[in-house]
């Protein structure tokens, strides 16, 4: 159904790493709760500039450009952070999400996921083409790039039935369902959803993060070793990937990055959080354009020191620009479903949009 080169480009397939997800900024929130999003919010546009670079360094080789091992080798180091870090923020957020009532809590998963994702898998397939009729159910199952949003999509679905589940019981039966599922989308879903729901452990287990993180230091100082050893391994070979035996020290990663997100100054963010406040605009939006640009590019000959940069800078361009205009329709419409969320005076929805990672509605 999908393409080797398509497959190369979207990460829950074996050669790939992917974008990051469905926004939705939280609601204004009191100081201390602001504190504790912008650390979030620095963490997710991290990891989505990371997710542009892996696209950009991709989407090169599949055109046949030789990129440097040294280049793939560092993003392949990454592999195991970029999305299992965003799945984790996505389920940071769910306890909170799962307080609304269900009407809302679906409306918003449907307006703020689910209607994104299916919007640019049309964008996709109009810039890409299809041997399918577009009315054909499986061409909307983890399409491509924008597979992330489909899965935190369905563990949204899921996610009300388990609420009288003890918080540790789905990540843990996910885990071992992922070592013993070997179907490639299945496994990946099931695996993902480790750190999802991980997540939502987590926040409600050990509270704020940062703050329990904060007196362990022996702890943080044994996860960045370990963490920096994995990343090493997964540079080397990136099979090392995927494989429940090894989510610990994905997770080590994962709270190590939490440590630093925390600890770095409010002034010298700004940017970060901006990206990481409209990750759903980068992430739906920077494919279809990278796939635009690398086609001029390599009919320029461009070699791969050119075409990187400019694939990755062409992807932050477009999407500030629709950030700058997320709130006006027709751009709106592009990121959310018309009509079925509230809006205020200021044109925010009245859920309002958190992050990609962070789903709030």
């Amino acid at each position: 159904m999908r393409s080797s080169e398509q497959d190369l480009a979207a990460e829950p397939r074996e050669v790939t790493d992917g974008g990051a997800a469905g926004a939705e900024v939280a609601p204004a929130a009191p100081p201390a709760a602001r504190v504790r999003m912008e650390w979030m919010d620095t963490l997710r546009g991290t990891a989505i500039l990371l997710m542009l670079l892996w696209h950009a360094t991709s989407l090169p080789r599949i055109e046949g450009v030789a990129v440097p091992a040294a280049v793939v080798a560092f993003n392949d180091a990454l592999l195991p952070y970029r999305m299992p870090t965003l799945m984790f923020l996505s389920g940071l957020l769910l306890p909170r999400s799962l307080n609304k009532p269900l009407g809302q809590y679906y409306r918003g998963k449907i307006a703020l996921i689910w209607w994104p994702y299916f919007v640019w898998a049309l964008v996709f397939f109009a810039i890409k083409g299809t041997d399918y009729p577009l009315w054909n159910p499986h061409l909307y199952i983890a399409t491509s790039y924008l597979w992330f949003l489909f899965y935190i999509g369905c563990y949204y679905l899921v996610a009300p039935l388990l609420r009288r589940v003890p918080a540790a019981v789905p990540p843990l039966v996910c885990l071992v369902g992922a070592a013993l599922v070997d179907a490639p989308q299945q496994h990946r879903m099931l695996f993902y959803a480790v750190f999802f729901f991980g997540g939502a452990w987590a926040v409600q287990t050990l509270g704020d993060l940062p703050t329990w993180l904060r007196g362990r230091r022996v702890l943080v100082a044994v996860m960045a070793v370990l963490a920096f050893g994995f990343a090493v391994a997964s540079g080397i070979n990136r099979d090392v990937n995927y494989r429940s035996l090894f989510v610990p020290l994905s997770v080590a990663g994962i709270l190590v990055a939490v440590v630093v997100a925390a600890r770095l100054g409010h002034r010298w963010t700004g940017r970060l959080r901006h990206v990481g406040r409209n990750s759903i605009v980068y992430y739906t939006s920077h494919f279809p354009v990278m796939l635009g640009a690398v086609a001029v590019l390599v009919e320029l000959r461009a070699p791969w020191w050119v075409m990187i940069p400019a694939l990755w800078i062409s992807g932050l361009v477009v999407g500030a620009v629709l950030a700058s205009s997320r709130d006006r329709v027709p751009v709106r419409w592009l990121f959310e479903a018309p009509f079925l969320l509230g809006r205020t005076r200021s044109g925010r929805s009245a859920g309002d949009r958190g992050a990609v990672a962070a789903p709030a509605p």
